[in-house]
């Protein structure tokens, strides 16, 4: 079994999977997916709102020490090109593992189509100052581009 969360959706209701994994040895693979945000709240803010982002930084977590705490092998992924040599690794071992994969905070959660009202409040997020706005920016740009190639 495969649960995926983000780090906000983990860090509230972590204890049932991770616990009862741990409890009844489950082979759970659970992949924390970690920007220290509120993620969605973070981007719903800027596209549906066309307000900076505001309150969503969270306190960061050492979740694979938290996984070790309660009885799981905790992993960890910084670099993308660690991804496939930590997954065989983690997926290998039977019983349950977390696996903590840090993605970066500034990469837009789009939908396959984007409206222009959307586009707009994005625009004017950034403009009127949302945290690392020239970082996201450039993202929303090489998004764009990649997929015009």
């Amino acid at each position: 079994m495969l649960h995926v969360p983000g780090h906000s959706a983990f860090g509230k209701p972590w204890q049932p999977p991770l616990l009862r994994s741990a409890k009844y040895k489950l082979n759970v693979k659970i992949i924390v997916l970690k920007n220290n945000s509120l993620g969605q709240i973070k981007w719903e803010q800027m596209a549906f709102l066309g307000n900076p982002e505001y309150g969503c930084d969270l306190q960061p977590i050492d979740y694979p020490s938290v996984a070790q705490a309660c009885g799981v092998r905790g992993y960890s992924i910084v670099d993308p090109n660690q991804c496939q040599d930590v997954l065989a690794e983690a997926f290998a071992e039977q019983g349950p593992t977390l696996i903590k994969a840090t993605v970066d905070p500034n990469e837009p959660p789009l939908p396959p189509k984007v409206s222009f009202e959307q586009a707009r409040h994005m625009i004017e997020a950034l403009v009127r100052g949302t945290p690392d706005g020239a970082k996201i920016a450039k993202q929303l740009a090489k998004d764009t581009i990649r997929q015009l190639i």
